[in-house]
């Protein structure tokens, strides 16, 4: 079965240039364009890389951007990739591309047991998925009984810091329990190898291991569950708070209706940034966790695949629920998939092969932070009718949420971009349905 790859695609060779000038001129006098016209011997110019990266000064290289692509990997990989939070990522939507024919990653070290069940219900699962789509149901619905290795292609950009992070943790970190990712890793190595010979040797050095989530018990069949959020840290006297930052930048006289609103109307809202909260999301599917690694300006704690996967719990669409035929496949498909992970496990299967096993609909749980701006960029992403219904359900649940609190004051008005901004950036896919919030109320306009 064909391997995904990792590639380097665009390296900007001439960076290194940039890099060692940014390492000399800390030390050395003259200008910046001199210290520059000074660089460009390239063993020099590694050489000192090397030895300042040695020293603990490791933001040199973050002069150096990346752009990779990754293709026909599993979506584990992706999920991997995409926590690395100082990176870009385009992803191939599940919502909008038939993932009939994308194929699944065999994961290299089962054993012929454990790899004839893997495959057989790889193989069933993307039956079950061409039978929704044949039932009505939409894609974006349909790929929730995708298995978790089913391929997956995207794009990342970073700079070369993270990407050595990224490679160690591939290496030699928490991705290194899955022969997947080590062959990545290595892959990767190579090409940057080529670029900055040894500098990632000092980088694998210190990398260590995580903890691992503890092993797999027996794998239940669970049910269609409802996802469950509440709030589990806030600022004390939030108004008075934002108040105070709003009178510290002298940009606002206090705190009222009219200042807020043109703050949540400002490019710049950093006063929003000194309030942090933090939510636990529980039953919340495999594939809705991606909206949110989306988000950079966020912090987020995963429950490993296998606790979703040994849960046996799944979300359920409208669009499944509503056609019996379709709810019974569906259920069904879960089911099967968790007898079929217990009798891989009873075989020898490891817990890192079992989390192939996971689908995208099987749920988990996340704790997640983010400050008062950046829940204002999500709500206004996130609570439009255009996002897809699964996060759409949850950032609303978290803006009602908010308004039950005494910041109240502050989040009545977040919501969609068309209640903030009074417009849709949408274009021609605007869902002709535009809200307005009055006193924290929703109205279609």
């Amino acid at each position: 079965m064909q391997k995904g790859t990792a590639k380097i695609l665009l390296k900007n060779e001439d960076a290194l240039r940039v890099v060692a000038s940014s390492a000399r001129i800390s030390t050395q006098q003259g200008t910046a364009l001199e210290i520059f016209e000074r660089s460009g011997d390239v063993q020099k110019d590694l050489k000192l890389v090397g030895k300042v990266l040695s020293s603990g000064h490791k933001s040199v290289v973050e002069h150096q951007t990346i752009s990779l692509a990754f293709d026909n990997v599993s979506v584990l990989v992706e999920q991997f990739v995409i926590e690395f939070r100082l990176a870009s990522f385009t992803v191939k939507s599940r919502r909008y591309v038939d993932f009939s024919n994308a194929g699944y990653v065999q994961p290299e070290s089962m054993c012929d047991g454990v790899r004839e069940i893997y495959a057989a219900r790889s193989e069933a699962l993307f039956g079950v998925y061409d039978r929704l789509l044949a039932l009505g149901v939409p894609k974006e619905d349909a790929r929730f009984v995708l298995p978790y290795g089913f391929r997956s292609n995207f794009f990342a950009t970073m700079n070369a810091r993270e990407l050595m992070h990224m490679i160690a943790a591939m290496l030699c970190g928490r991705g290194s329990i899955f022969p997947e990712l080590r062959r990545l890793g290595a892959q990767l190595k190579e090409q940057f190898d080529a670029l900055y010979p040894g500098v990632l040797d000092g980088e694998l050095a210190q990398q260590s291991l995580e903890l691992a989530e503890g092993g797999c018990g027996p794998i239940l069949a669970g049910g269609a569950v409802e996802p469950e959020i509440r709030i589990v840290s806030a600022p004390e006297q939030p108004v008075a708070l934002l108040e105070t930052a709003m009178r510290f930048g002298r940009r606002f006289s206090g705190f009222d209706g009219q200042s807020m609103r043109s703050l949540m109307l400002d490019s710049r809202p950093r006063e929003l940034e000194i309030l942090n909260y933090a939510f636990r999301i529980d039953n919340v599917s495999l594939a809705c966790v991606t909206h949110f690694t989306r988000h950079r300006m966020l912090s987020l704690l995963l429950r490993h695949e296998l606790s979703a996967l040994a849960d046996g719990n799944y979300v359920l669409p409208e669009s499944v629920s509503s056609n019996p035929e379709a709810q019974r496949a569906y259920a069904e498909a879960f089911a099967a998939q968790s007898e079929a992970a217990d009798l891989a496990r009873e075989r020898g299967a490891t817990g890192d092969q079992l989390a192939y096993f996971a689908m995208a609909g099987h749920t988990t749980s996340m704790l997640i932070s983010m400050n008062a701006r950046e829940l204002l960029h999500f709500a206004k992403l996130r609570c439009c009718n255009r996002a897809q219904w699964e996060i759409r359900g949850i950032a609303r649940a978290m803006m009602e949420l908010l308004n039950e609190t005494e910041a109240r004051p502050i989040f009545q008005n977040y919501g969609p971009t068309c209640a903030v901004t009074g417009r849709c950036p949408e274009g021609a896919m605007c869902c002709g349905h535009p809200v307005r919030i009055v006193n924290g109320a929703w109205q279609e306009v």
